[in-house]
């Protein structure tokens, strides 16, 4: 989420020249929290003109490496930068900066894009991708100083402004949306905090000290049937893509032991982010598998189930960087093509299974693909991508109980102003998914749905249930069924706070409660007769 603040060369920004601290230290970790987890991590090193970073976040598999280079009287003079596994063993593109002048020349290879160009205008620092040393640096070169500064966003390529505020020797940076406050100390600002984020970040000793990061290779998958259950897995490829970008994704089909053949069978659809499976959340809540549950459950109950790692994720081809909603949905199409063409499944018996944004994928490809039999959604969207990130940046404006109520209004709307805008460059998958509108294709539904959702849900509002609802019924559908379940949040998880994210990585209840899957399996079974 970003303010529409990118600015053109010669509007008076300050560009400032240093004045930085002698205490703050040349080298050293930040160790960033969300709760009681840590989420990842971020060393640096300071030596003559130049500030080397690294920034690993094993959550997001990410391995960020930079240097950034500065002149003589402080101004930014380039910046390169490296990304790959968090395991640093995968490379995965590279990105550099050189300051032309009033310009500034990026060269991006990122994925499969390549690309050069100019951008006009200058930058104090350039912000690699999840890095929070940025934040650090920039509240230290302003030296004690109220200003505004101009940071270039890698990536995206976007110049944005940075406030930077100091109050009781606190400093305050406000970015994008969001704030960021720094509490100083005898080496520089050695903790920083994200309130509506609600992540931590504490300046530890030298990297070599600390324990191992975990989470930085994710342990080899098993989704074999355990000795006696009453299914079978069968791990399988399903072809996807069209000519020239075709590609297959690694999938498990699970069948009930008991029974003849064919059988009535479901697709699994995962949320947003390319996920494996399982759609388990390694390394951010080991133990959670949402669909590995729901395919166990559905196997014993005799309906067969294809769960597929989505493109890029897990053993799965294709790429994602240029992919919509859309693409993904014709994924999932492939998979319900696959299972048509088997013998041992009845393709006249076919479920989509989809939770969050495959909430969004089910009606989607159920208005469309008419003969399917059922259709389940699980913290299905009925709002655009908009308006669901509006949703998600006030929640924790509005239950932060420490704000004044006038700051917290002032707070809300500026963060729903720099959601609302639309006018600075973003991935194809974020376009699409900010204007796609599901009721659209909710109103095309003519198979039996369910609807499921936890009442603490504030990723997907749990109103929204209620209203993909009507809008299904709208269109002439009066087979629905709408389930909310209270006290759990958007991953179906007992919440131990108020339902929010950040209280994903404290959650020791791993598994989703027996109601939950009672309630999808007798339905779908029913559904599937």
């Amino acid at each position: 989420m970003r303010r529409s603040l990118e600015f053109a060369a010669g509007l008076a920004l300050a560009i400032l020249p240093p004045a930085l601290p002698a205490q703050a230290p040349a080298t050293g970790t930040y160790r960033i929290y969300q709760g009681v987890a840590e989420l990842g991590r971020e060393s640096f090193r300071r030596h003559g003109d130049t500030l080397e970073q690294e920034v690993v976040v094993p959550v997001v598999n990410l391995r960020v490496t930079s240097q950034t280079s500065f002149a003589p009287g402080g101004a930014l003079a380039g910046f390169s930068m490296t990304v790959s596994n968090a395991a640093g063993d995968t490379t995965r593109g590279s990105y550099a900066v050189t300051v032309e002048g009033d310009s500034l020349r990026i060269t991006s290879h990122l994925g499969r894009t390549e690309r050069t160009l100019v951008r006009a205008g200058r930058a104090v620092l350039v912000l690699p991708p999840q890095s929070i040393l940025s934040f650090v640096e920039l509240a230290r070169r302003a030296g004690g100083r109220d200003t505004t500064a101009v940071l270039l966003v890698a990536g995206p390529d976007t110049l944005l402004p940075a406030e930077v505020r100091f109050r009781n020797d606190s400093g305050e940076v406000r970015f994008a949306g969001l704030e960021i406050l720094l509490r100083p100390g005898a080496t520089g600002f050695p903790e920083l905090t994200v309130p509506v984020q609600r992540v931590r970040a504490v300046l530890a000793g030298l990297h070599d000290s600390l324990p191992p990061l975990a989470g930085l290779r994710r342990p080899p998958a098993n989704y074999s049937a355990p000795a006696g259950a009453a299914w079978t897995a069968e791990e399988v490829r399903v072809p996807a893509g069209a000519a020239p970008d075709t590609f297959s994704l690694a999938c498990t089909l699970t069948r009930p032991r008991a029974g003849r053949p064919p059988f009535p069978a479901a697709v699994t659809i995962t949320g947003s982010g390319m996920q494996t499976r399982d759609s388990d959340l390694w390394p951010l809540l080991l133990g959670y598998r949402i669909f590995g549950q729901v395919a166990e459950r559905l196997g014993a109950a005799g309906i067969a189930v294809l769960r597929c790692d989505d493109r890029t994720a897990g053993g799965s081809g294709g790429r994602a960087d240029s992919a919509t909603t859309a693409d993904l949905a014709e994924d999932t199409r492939a998979q319900i093509r696959w299972l048509r063409a088997r013998r041992d499944i009845d393709g006249k018996r076919l479920a989509l299974i989809g939770h969050s944004e495959g909430g969004i994928i089910g009606p989607l490809l159920a208005a469309q693909e008419r003969s399917l039999a059922a259709l389940v959604l699980m913290a299905g969207p009925a709002k655009n991508g908009t308006e669901i990130l509006v949703d998600q940046v006030r929640w924790p404006i509005l239950t932060a109980t420490e704000l004044p109520e006038e700051t917290r209004a002032a707070r809300m709307q500026e963060a729903e102003l720099a959601v609302r805008d639309d006018s600075l460059p973003s991935l194809p998958w974020l376009r699409w998914f900010r204007h796609y509108d599901p009721l659209k294709a909710a109103r095309l539904v003519r198979q039996p749905t369910l609807i499921l959702h936890g009442a603490l849900d504030r990723q997907v509002t749990v109103g929204q249930a209620d209203t993909l609802a009507a809008a299904i019924r709208a269109g002439g559908n009066r087979r629905v069924e709408v389930r909310v379940f209270p006290g759990l949040n958007h991953l179906f998880l007992p919440s131990a706070t108020d339902g929010s994210p950040a209280e994903y990585t404290s959650l020791r209840e791993t598994r989703i409660p027996a109601e939950v899957l009672d309630t999808l399996v007798h339905w779908l079974a029913g559904a599937l007769r």
